[in-house]
C-alpha cells in the first residue's frame, strides 16, 4: 500500500504553509506519496511499463491526464518483437482475444480506387499461416510470435484494465502533469487534478506522454528532426457496406494512386482513412464525408465518424532520453510516420528496457550502470527506425509521383503498362511490412552493461533479414527444441544462463558468481540439442530478462564476478 498524509491549505496566502503549497487561488495538496517508481502517460507504452515493472515485483503509480483510454485509432499493428516481448508479461493470448482474428491476412492492396483498378498486391500471411511457418520451418529465423493486427482504441482499453486488476500498479485518471523536478533523493512531480494541485514524490520518473510530453519540457530536452512537408486528414468511422469496401477484396491496407490510404481496424465496421495533402491547401476545408469520399473514390454509406483530425507527420528523436533519475519513453522519446509499424513497437522496447533496468536497481541487485545504459540502447534503434519509417513513407510519395492522372485508370495498353510499371516499383519496395531484420535484429552494440567480444567479426545485419546469432547485444535465436518446448518459454523472469555442455561445470563458476553477486540467474540445461547448440553458437549463453544476449561463450570467463558485475550494471571495465 502507499503511504499518503495529505495536507490540506484553504488559506488564499501564496507561498509555503507547513508541508503544503499555494499557486495563485489554487488549493494545493501536497502528498507524502512515496512510489519507487512514477509513470506519467497511460498510453500503450505507460502501460506496458507498469506491467513490466509488476512482472518484477515493483509498485508503481500510473498517472494519466484523460479519464478514458483514446478514441483515436493510432497504430495498428503489434509486431512480431512486441508480441514475443507481450508473451515474457503473459499477455500476448489475451490480446489476440480483442485484437483482430487470426484467421484474416495482412494482405496490402494498392489501387486507383474502390471503382478503378486494383494494381497490386502486397500478400502477407494471417496469424495462422504465420504460425503454421515459424513450426514448419523451426530454423532460428523466425519470431517465436507472430504479428497481431489492434487498433490502439482496444490495445489501450484492453490493457488499462488489466493494469487496474493488478495490485503493484495504482491507476490514476484525470492527473494532468505540469512539472517534473529531481531533487537530492527523488523526484517531485506536479499534478493539476480536477483544479487542485498535487505533488507525488517517486524514487524514479518515466515520461511517457507522447510528443508534447511534459516531462521532456521539464527536463529541457529538445528534438532532432521534424514535421515533413505536408499534412494527413484522419478520418475514423464505422460502415457496413463490405460490399462497395471489399469490392478488390479483403485488405488490411490500401493504398490509393491519388494519395491517401484505407485500414481496415477490426473486419467488421471500423475503418480508417488518411488523405495526405500539400501544406498549401487549406486544412479546415475538408468535411471528414468528404475526406472518406476523396479517399477511397467511391461513395459509401457511412454509419458513424468516430473522430476525425488534421496531422502533420513527424520524424524526430530526442537529444537524450532523460537525466539523472527522469527517462523517456515512447513518444515523448521518438516519433514516427505510422509507415513500417515502429512507433508503438519502438515504444515498447524501450518501456521493456527500462522497466526490467529499474526493477533491478530498485531490488537491489542492479546498479547505477544500467540505468545509465537505457540511451546508449534505445536511441540508436530509435534512430534507425525513425529513418526506415521515413524511407517508406518516400516509396509511397515515389510511387504516387510516378502516376499519370490521363494514363492510371484507362482501358488502354497505354494504361495497363502504366500499371504495370507502377507495380514493379511497388513490388521491389515490399520492405515496409517485411523488414524483419528492423524488428528482430537490432543490437545494443555500444552497451556499457554487454560484455562484447574482441577480435571477432560483427555479423552483417540487413533490414529485410534476421540472421540467428548470439552475438552480444542481439536477440538471440527462437527454436523449438526436440521435445516441442520453444527455447524462449524456458528463459526465467530475470537473466538466464542457456547451457548446452554435458554437464553443469562449465557453468558452475558463472552461477557461483550470479550467486555471489546476488543476480537473480536461472541455469537452463539443454544437454543433447544439437540443433539449439548449433544455432546459438556458443556452449554458453547469457540472456538478460529483455531477451537480448549479455554474454556468450564455450566455457566461463577468466574473472566471473567482473563479467556479473558489468552486465548488472556496477561495472565500467569490460568483463
Amino acid at each position: 500500500m502507499q503511504r499518503v498524509r495529505p495536507v490540506v491549505v484553504t488559506s488564499l496566502k501564496i507561498g509555503k504553509i507547513a508541508d503544503a503549497y499555494l499557486i495563485q487561488s489554487k488549493t494545493v495538496i501536497a502528498m507524502a506519496l512515496d512510489t519507487p517508481v512514477l509513470i506519467v502517460g497511460a498510453g500503450p507504452i505507460g502501460l506496458v511499463l507498469a506491467s513490466e515493472l509488476a512482472h518484477h515485483g515493483v509498485r508503481c503509480i500510473l498517472a494519466e491526464r484523460n479519464f478514458e483510454t483514446t478514441r483515436w485509432p493510432k497504430m495498428d499493428l503489434t509486431n512480431c518483437r512486441t508480441m514475443e516481448l507481450m508473451r515474457r508479461l503473459g499477455l500476448a493470448d489475451a490480446l489476440r482475444t480483442v485484437g483482430v482474428p487470426s484467421n484474416h491476412s495482412f494482405d496490402v492492396k494498392f489501387s486507383t480506387g474502390l471503382a478503378g483498378h486494383l494494381i497490386t498486391n502486397w500478400k502477407m500471411p494471417s496469424v495462422d499461416e504465420a504460425r503454421r511457418e515459424i513450426v514448419r520451418r523451426n530454423d532460428g529465423t523466425l519470431p517465436r510470435e507472430p504479428y497481431q493486427r489492434c487498433s490502439q482504441a482496444i490495445f489501450e482499453a484492453w490493457l488499462k484494465e488489466v493494469c487496474i486488476g493488478n495490485p503493484l500498479i495504482d491507476v490514476r485518471s484525470g492527473w494532468r502533469c505540469d512539472s517534473v523536478e529531481e531533487t537530492d533523493d527523488g523526484v517531485v512531480a506536479t499534478f493539476d487534478v480536477g483544479g487542485e494541485t498535487h505533488q507525488l514524490t517517486a524514487s524514479y520518473v518515466v515520461g511517457c506522454d507522447g510528443a508534447s510530453s511534459v516531462v521532456r519540457r521539464s527536463l529541457g530536452i529538445g528534438l532532432d528532426g521534424g514535421p515533413v512537408p505536408g499534412y494527413a486528414c484522419l478520418v475514423h468511422f464505422k460502415s457496413r457496406d463490405l460490399s462497395v469496401l471489399h469490392a478488390q477484396g479483403q485488405f488490411w491496407h490500401i493504398f490509393f494512386a491519388h494519395g491517401a490510404v484505407i485500414i481496415a481496424q477490426d473486419e467488421v465496421d471500423t475503418w480508417t482513412v488518411h488523405k495526405f495533402f500539400p501544406l498549401d491547401v487549406d486544412p479546415n476545408s475538408h468535411e471528414p464525408h468528404s475526406i472518406i469520399k476523396q479517399s477511397i473514390l467511391h461513395e459509401i454509406r457511412v454509419d458513424e465518424i468516430l473522430v476525425n483530425s488534421i496531422y502533420r507527420p513527424t520524424l524526430a528523436v530526442a537529444d537524450s532520453y532523460g537525466r539523472g533519475r527522469i527517462f523517456l519513453a515512447g513518444d515523448s522519446a521518438h516519433q514516427n510516420i505510422p509507415t513500417g509499424g515502429y512507433g508503438m513497437n519502438t515504444g515498447v522496447g524501450d518501456a521493456v528496457d527500462i522497466g526490467w533496468k529499474l526493477a533491478a536497481v530498485i531490488n537491489g541487485w542492479g546498479g547505477r550502470g544500467l540505468l545509465d545504459s537505457y540511451g546508449p540502447e534505445r536511441r540508436p534503434v530509435a534512430a534507425r527506425n525513425v529513418e526506415r519509417s521515413g524511407r517508406h513513407f518516400r516509396v509511397h510519395e515515389r510511387w504516387w509521383s510516378m502516376v499519370d492522372r490521363d494514363l492510371i485508370d484507362a482501358d488502354t495498353e497505354a494504361g495497363r503498362q502504366h500499371r504495370a510499371t507502377i507495380a514493379d516499383f511497388i513490388q521491389s519496395e515490399r520492405g515496409e511490412n517485411e523488414d524483419i531484420g528492423v524488428e528482430l535484429g537490432y543490437r545494443y552494440g555500444d552497451s556499457p552493461v554487454i560484455a562484447h567480444p574482441s577480435g571477432e567479426r560483427i555479423p552483417h545485419w540487413l533490414p529485410g533479414t534476421y540472421t540467428p546469432t548470439t552475438w552480444p547485444g542481439g536477440r538471440p535465436p527462437s527454436i523449438f527444441l526436440s521435445d516441442g518446448r520453444a527455447i524462449f518459454d524456458l528463459f526465467g523472469p530475470e537473466f538466464t544462463l542457456v547451457d548446452f555442455h554435458d554437464d553443469d561445470s562449465a557453468a558452475r563458476p558463472i552461477v557461483a558468481a550470479a550467486n555471489r553477486r546476488g543476480l537473480p540467474l536461472t541455469h537452463l540445461r539443454l544437454h543433447g540439442e544439437r540443433r539449439a547448440r548449433s544455432m546459438y553458437e556458443r556452449a554458453l549463453v547469457l540472456v538478460r530478462p529483455d531477451m537480448h544476449v549479455a554474454w556468450r561463450g564455450d566455457e566461463a570467463p577468466e574473472q566471473p564476478d567482473q563479467m556479473i558485475d558489468l552486465v548488472r550494471g556496477v561495472a565500467t571495465a569490460p568483463a
